[in-house]
Protein backbone atom coordinates (compact mmCIF):
# COMPACT_ATOMS: atom_id res chain seq x y z
CA UNK A 1 0.00 0.00 0.00
CA UNK A 2 1.05 3.61 -0.55
CA UNK A 3 1.05 6.55 1.85
CA UNK A 4 1.78 10.25 2.25
CA UNK A 5 3.08 11.74 5.49
CA UNK A 6 1.95 15.21 6.57
CA UNK A 7 4.17 16.45 9.40
CA UNK A 8 5.60 19.93 10.03
CA UNK A 9 8.47 18.74 12.23
CA UNK A 10 11.25 17.37 10.03
CA UNK A 11 12.75 14.91 12.54
CA UNK A 12 9.34 13.45 13.37
CA UNK A 13 8.56 13.14 9.66
CA UNK A 14 11.82 11.25 9.06
CA UNK A 15 11.15 8.95 12.01
CA UNK A 16 7.60 8.19 10.88
CA UNK A 17 8.79 7.59 7.31
CA UNK A 18 11.29 5.02 8.59
CA UNK A 19 8.64 3.31 10.73
CA UNK A 20 6.02 2.99 7.98
CA UNK A 21 8.58 1.68 5.49
CA UNK A 22 9.44 -1.04 8.00
CA UNK A 23 5.74 -2.01 7.91
CA UNK A 24 5.88 -2.44 4.15
CA UNK A 25 4.31 0.83 3.03
CA UNK A 26 5.55 2.80 0.03
CA UNK A 27 5.99 6.49 0.92
CA UNK A 28 4.95 8.65 -2.05
CA UNK A 29 5.75 11.98 -0.42
CA UNK A 30 6.19 14.02 2.74
CA UNK A 31 4.45 17.40 3.20
CA UNK A 32 5.32 19.97 5.83
CA UNK A 33 2.23 22.18 5.61
CA UNK A 34 -1.42 22.08 4.60
CA UNK A 35 -1.12 23.48 1.06
CA UNK A 36 1.75 21.16 0.18
CA UNK A 37 -0.24 18.25 1.65
CA UNK A 38 -3.30 19.03 -0.49
CA UNK A 39 -1.19 19.17 -3.65
CA UNK A 40 0.68 15.91 -2.94
CA UNK A 41 -2.44 13.96 -1.92
CA UNK A 42 -4.39 15.02 -5.01
CA UNK A 43 -1.45 14.27 -7.31
CA UNK A 44 -0.13 11.03 -5.81
CA UNK A 45 -3.49 9.57 -4.66
CA UNK A 46 -2.09 7.49 -1.78
CA UNK A 47 -3.99 4.71 -0.04
CA UNK A 48 -3.19 6.20 3.40
CA UNK A 49 -2.40 9.65 4.76
CA UNK A 50 -0.65 10.03 8.10
CA UNK A 51 -1.96 13.47 8.97
CA UNK A 52 -0.64 15.76 11.68
CA UNK A 53 -3.34 18.03 13.05
CA UNK A 54 -1.24 21.08 13.97
CA UNK A 55 0.31 22.44 10.78
CA UNK A 56 0.84 26.12 11.50
CA UNK A 57 -1.68 28.49 9.88
CA UNK A 58 -3.94 25.65 8.75
CA UNK A 59 -4.63 22.29 10.36
CA UNK A 60 -5.18 18.71 9.25
CA UNK A 61 -8.95 19.20 9.10
CA UNK A 62 -8.41 22.00 6.58
CA UNK A 63 -6.47 19.52 4.42
CA UNK A 64 -9.37 17.05 4.43
CA UNK A 65 -11.80 19.79 3.43
CA UNK A 66 -9.73 20.68 0.37
CA UNK A 67 -8.57 17.37 -1.10
CA UNK A 68 -10.43 15.72 -3.98
CA UNK A 69 -8.82 12.32 -3.40
CA UNK A 70 -10.16 10.41 -0.38
CA UNK A 71 -7.53 8.19 1.25
CA UNK A 72 -7.69 6.35 4.55
CA UNK A 73 -6.70 8.87 7.22
CA UNK A 74 -4.62 8.15 10.31
CA UNK A 75 -4.23 11.26 12.43
CA UNK A 76 -0.98 11.89 14.29
CA UNK A 77 -0.80 14.48 17.04
CA UNK A 78 0.53 15.23 20.51
CA UNK A 79 -2.89 16.44 21.67
CA UNK A 80 -5.67 14.03 22.65
CA UNK A 81 -8.39 16.71 22.68
CA UNK A 82 -8.77 16.42 18.89
CA UNK A 83 -9.75 12.75 19.03
CA UNK A 84 -13.53 13.21 18.84
CA UNK A 85 -13.34 15.57 15.87
CA UNK A 86 -10.85 13.23 14.17
CA UNK A 87 -13.28 10.33 14.27
CA UNK A 88 -16.11 12.60 13.12
CA UNK A 89 -13.97 12.99 9.99
CA UNK A 90 -14.05 9.17 9.58
CA UNK A 91 -10.41 8.71 10.51
CA UNK A 92 -9.28 5.09 10.66
CA UNK A 93 -7.18 5.73 13.75
CA UNK A 94 -5.67 8.42 15.95
CA UNK A 95 -2.02 8.09 17.01
CA UNK A 96 -0.61 10.12 19.89
CA UNK A 97 3.00 11.27 19.67
CA UNK A 98 5.47 9.86 20.35
CA UNK A 99 4.09 7.14 18.11
CA UNK A 100 4.66 3.61 19.36
CA UNK A 101 5.45 0.84 16.92
CA UNK A 102 2.65 -1.40 18.22
CA UNK A 103 0.00 1.31 17.77
CA UNK A 104 1.27 2.10 14.29
CA UNK A 105 1.03 -1.58 13.36
CA UNK A 106 -2.53 -1.72 14.70
CA UNK A 107 -3.55 1.32 12.66
CA UNK A 108 -2.04 -0.02 9.43
CA UNK A 109 -3.69 -3.41 9.99
CA UNK A 110 -7.06 -1.66 10.34
CA UNK A 111 -6.54 -0.03 6.96
CA UNK A 112 -5.55 -3.32 5.33
CA UNK A 113 -8.67 -5.04 6.64
CA UNK A 114 -10.92 -2.18 5.54
CA UNK A 115 -9.31 -2.14 2.09
CA UNK A 116 -9.76 -5.89 1.72
CA UNK A 117 -13.43 -5.71 2.68
CA UNK A 118 -14.05 -2.85 0.25
CA UNK A 119 -12.39 -4.74 -2.61
CA UNK A 120 -14.59 -7.77 -1.98
CA UNK A 121 -17.67 -5.57 -1.79
CA UNK A 122 -16.81 -3.72 -5.00
CA UNK A 123 -16.07 -6.97 -6.83
CA UNK A 124 -19.39 -8.48 -5.76
CA UNK A 125 -21.24 -5.31 -6.74
CA UNK A 126 -19.63 -5.32 -10.19
CA UNK A 127 -20.69 -8.92 -10.76
CA UNK A 128 -24.26 -8.12 -9.70
CA UNK A 129 -24.37 -5.14 -12.04
CA UNK A 130 -23.05 -7.19 -14.95
CA UNK A 131 -25.47 -10.07 -14.31
CA UNK A 132 -28.44 -7.74 -14.01
CA UNK A 133 -27.44 -5.70 -17.03
CA UNK A 134 -26.98 -8.83 -19.12
CA UNK A 135 -30.54 -9.85 -18.33
CA UNK A 136 -32.23 -6.52 -18.94
CA UNK A 137 -30.19 -5.03 -21.77
CA UNK A 138 -31.28 -6.86 -24.90
CA UNK A 139 -28.69 -6.71 -27.65
CA UNK A 140 -25.95 -5.52 -25.30
CA UNK A 141 -22.64 -7.17 -24.40
CA UNK A 142 -21.34 -6.17 -20.98
CA UNK A 143 -17.55 -6.02 -20.78
CA UNK A 144 -15.36 -4.99 -17.84
CA UNK A 145 -12.40 -2.90 -19.03
CA UNK A 146 -10.10 -1.77 -16.24
CA UNK A 147 -12.25 0.08 -13.70
CA UNK A 148 -15.14 0.57 -16.13
CA UNK A 149 -18.08 -1.55 -17.23
CA UNK A 150 -18.97 -0.90 -20.88
CA UNK A 151 -22.21 -1.71 -22.68
CA UNK A 152 -21.52 -2.63 -26.31
CA UNK A 153 -24.08 -3.29 -28.99
CA UNK A 154 -23.43 -6.86 -30.10
CA UNK A 155 -23.77 -5.69 -33.71
CA UNK A 156 -20.65 -3.54 -33.20
CA UNK A 157 -18.48 -6.55 -32.39
CA UNK A 158 -16.54 -8.09 -35.28
CA UNK A 159 -14.65 -10.77 -33.36
CA UNK A 160 -13.00 -11.67 -30.06
CA UNK A 161 -9.61 -13.26 -29.51
CA UNK A 162 -7.50 -14.34 -26.56
CA UNK A 163 -4.00 -12.95 -26.11
CA UNK A 164 -1.59 -13.33 -23.18
CA UNK A 165 -4.31 -14.15 -20.66
CA UNK A 166 -6.65 -11.38 -21.80
CA UNK A 167 -9.54 -11.21 -24.25
CA UNK A 168 -9.42 -8.64 -27.03
CA UNK A 169 -12.85 -7.46 -28.17
CA UNK A 170 -12.53 -6.06 -31.69
CA UNK A 171 -15.40 -3.74 -32.57
CA UNK A 172 -15.95 -1.78 -35.74
CA UNK A 173 -14.23 1.34 -34.41
CA UNK A 174 -12.09 0.20 -31.43
CA UNK A 175 -10.33 -2.59 -29.60
CA UNK A 176 -10.93 -3.33 -25.92
CA UNK A 177 -8.95 -5.50 -23.51
CA UNK A 178 -10.69 -7.36 -20.70
CA UNK A 179 -9.60 -9.93 -18.13
CA UNK A 180 -12.84 -11.86 -18.74
CA UNK A 181 -11.89 -15.17 -20.37
CA UNK A 182 -12.86 -15.95 -23.96
CA UNK A 183 -14.99 -18.84 -22.67
CA UNK A 184 -16.93 -16.56 -20.31
CA UNK A 185 -17.39 -14.00 -23.09
CA UNK A 186 -18.76 -16.71 -25.36
CA UNK A 187 -21.35 -17.66 -22.73
CA UNK A 188 -22.63 -14.06 -22.66
CA UNK A 189 -22.91 -13.61 -26.42
CA UNK A 190 -26.02 -14.62 -28.42
CA UNK A 191 -25.33 -18.06 -29.91
CA UNK A 192 -27.29 -17.26 -33.07
CA UNK A 193 -24.86 -14.46 -33.92
CA UNK A 194 -21.50 -15.57 -32.60
CA UNK A 195 -19.51 -18.66 -33.48
CA UNK A 196 -16.34 -20.18 -32.06
CA UNK A 197 -14.14 -20.96 -35.09
CA UNK A 198 -10.83 -21.52 -33.32
CA UNK A 199 -9.68 -22.08 -29.75
CA UNK A 200 -8.56 -18.44 -29.77
CA UNK A 201 -11.29 -16.81 -31.89
CA UNK A 202 -15.02 -16.11 -31.73
CA UNK A 203 -16.52 -14.30 -34.71
CA UNK A 204 -19.73 -12.43 -35.44
CA UNK A 205 -21.23 -14.48 -38.29
CA UNK A 206 -22.87 -11.37 -39.74
CA UNK A 207 -19.38 -9.89 -40.24
CA UNK A 208 -18.14 -12.71 -42.51
CA UNK A 209 -17.20 -11.25 -45.89
CA UNK A 210 -15.81 -14.40 -47.51
CA UNK A 211 -14.57 -17.91 -46.79
CA UNK A 212 -11.06 -18.66 -48.03
CA UNK A 213 -9.84 -22.19 -48.78
CA UNK A 214 -6.38 -23.30 -49.86
CA UNK A 215 -4.97 -26.42 -51.49
CA UNK A 216 -4.15 -27.97 -48.14
CA UNK A 217 -7.77 -27.95 -47.04
CA UNK A 218 -7.41 -25.25 -44.41
CA UNK A 219 -10.09 -22.59 -44.08
CA UNK A 220 -9.93 -18.94 -43.09
CA UNK A 221 -12.53 -16.20 -42.85
CA UNK A 222 -12.22 -12.66 -44.10
CA UNK A 223 -14.31 -10.34 -41.95
CA UNK A 224 -15.87 -6.98 -42.66
CA UNK A 225 -12.89 -5.09 -41.21
CA UNK A 226 -10.42 -6.91 -43.46
CA UNK A 227 -9.07 -9.23 -40.73
CA UNK A 228 -8.31 -12.83 -41.75
CA UNK A 229 -9.32 -15.32 -39.05
CA UNK A 230 -8.10 -18.94 -39.15
CA UNK A 231 -10.61 -21.76 -38.69
CA UNK A 232 -9.33 -24.56 -36.45
CA UNK A 233 -9.56 -28.18 -37.64
CA UNK A 234 -12.03 -29.01 -34.90
CA UNK A 235 -14.33 -26.15 -35.90
CA UNK A 236 -14.74 -26.82 -39.65
CA UNK A 237 -18.12 -28.45 -39.15
CA UNK A 238 -19.43 -25.21 -37.66
CA UNK A 239 -18.59 -23.40 -40.88
CA UNK A 240 -20.21 -26.15 -42.99
CA UNK A 241 -23.45 -25.71 -41.04
CA UNK A 242 -23.45 -22.02 -41.93
CA UNK A 243 -23.44 -23.00 -45.60
CA UNK A 244 -26.35 -25.43 -45.35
Amino acid sequence: MTCVIVEDEKLLALLLEKMVKEEGLDVLGVAKDAEEAIAIINEKKPDIVFLDINLGEQDGFYVLEHVSHRPYVIFTTAYSEYAVKAFEENAVDYLLKPIKKERLQEAIEKVRKLSSLERVGISQSIEKVKDLAQKVKSGKFIVEVGDEILFLNVDEIVFLTSEEGETIVVAEDRKLKTRTSLKDCEAKLPAEKFLRVHKSYIINVEKIKKIIRNYFGTIALELSNGEIIPVGRNYKDSIKKLLE
